[in-house]
């Protein structure tokens, strides 16, 4: 059965409610993760320290025991509010009191935290679940083979290996968000993309294509069972909508309060949600991810990118008025403040 995560009251973790008091440091990405094969996933400029500092200010605004890098942190310097991902700068929050890392990061095998699994908390995945499952072309094959609703693609390395319909989309394999995605009306188009994604080496010289779905988008934010759910959970879908050439807008381009909402009628997305759900537990995740998902000719939804690490921009601060992401989006749907999605995430530290 579906469950959405709705709730009003939002309950903070202190020691007045009887939980321990978090140290909280949130880490960015500072380097670029090896290339898999012929795969590559390119650095975000600034690391998403944007939405690091912008969850950062907002723990600090409410009272959260946060730990930055100086004393006092600059509203607008986002590096005065996180810590680098690296050994130097994993070392030096915990050096200076943090038990609990947010790891607002992308994560791989041989990632610098790995040695700190067990000493800290942190919140977000397990590297080797990002290796995996951040490979989105295998990911997709994962849930196929257990029956689930979502796109049917193929990888390729030259147009001359696609025998498949147009029109069609092709986008990076470890990709990030709306980012190298087009698409593609007829071969000669896919000969002169891929060319350009190839010598432009920006990610690798092996991408994937699936069908394109022209019906509605959605994404769904899902969270891992806890206390209070036996399985992971959705919040309500967001619909996406202003599309450029077929595709969302990059959300660094175009902040996502201009093209997105919250649906109003959840319940004519059960089935979706569902595989969502189920596609969560396939995974055996550890931290929340974002589903996006469309209808293809047939009015049915099918998911064609799971997120694992969902946007956490946030309207925290005075020149951000604009940055709330999905997740907020669909959290504020739920009746939740930005600190309660945040809560949700602390939620989820493990160790």
């Amino acid at each position: 059965m579906l469950t959405v995560y709705c709730k009003q009251i939002i309950i903070k973790l202190s020691n007045d409610k009887g939980m321990n008091i978090m140290n909280i440091a949130i880490l960015y990405h500072v380097k670029e993760p090896p290339q898999v094969g012929n795969i590559r996933k390119p650095m975000k400029e600034g690391g998403y320290s944007d939405s690091g500092s912008d969850l950062a200010y907002e723990l600090n605004k409410n009272g959260y025991n946060l730990i930055t890098p100086v004393e006092n942190p600059n509203e607008k310097n986002n590096i005065d509010w996180v810590f680098g991902d690296d050994d130097e700068g994993i070392t030096k929050a915990i050096n200076m009191g943090a038990d609990v890392l947010w790891l607002n990061t992308v994560l791989y095998e041989g990632h610098p935290i790995e040695k700190y699994i067990g000493k800290v908390k942190v919140i977000g995945q397990k590297c080797s679940d990002v290796q995996t499952y951040d490979d989105k072309y295998y990911t997709n094959h994962i849930l196929l083979e257990h029956g689930l609703d979502i796109v049917n693609d193929v990888s390729v390395k030259s147009a001359d290996e696609y025998n498949g319909d147009f029109p069609c989309v092709i986008k990076p394999i470890r990709g990030r968000g709306s980012q190298g995605v087009y698409v593609i009306e007829n071969k000669e188009q896919l000969d002169k993309v891929i060319n350009k994604l190839v010598a432009d080496k920006i990610y690798g010289s092996e991408f994937m294509i699936e069908p394109y779905l022209d019906g509605d988008e959605i994404t769904v934010a899902v969270f891992p069972a806890d206390s209070e759910h036996k399985k992971p959970y959705c919040l309500p879908p967001v619909s996406r909508f202003n599309h450029q050439d077929g595709i969302a807008p990059y959300s660094g381009k175009v902040a996502v309060s201009e093209n997105s909402k919250a649906v109003e009628n959840i319940e004519e997305y059960t089935d979706i949600m569902n595989n969502c759900e189920k596609a969560y537990e396939i995974l055996g995740l550890k931290a929340p991810i974002r589903i996006d998902c469309r209808k293809n000719k047939d009015g049915k939804y099918l998911m064609f990118d799971v997120n694992m690490k969902p946007n956490m921009t946030m309207a925290t601060r005075v020149h951000r008025q604009n940055q709330d992401s999905l997740m907020m989006l669909a959290a504020e749907k739920a009746g939740y403040s930005r600190i309660g999605l945040i809560e949700l995430f602390l939620n989820t530290a493990w160790k």
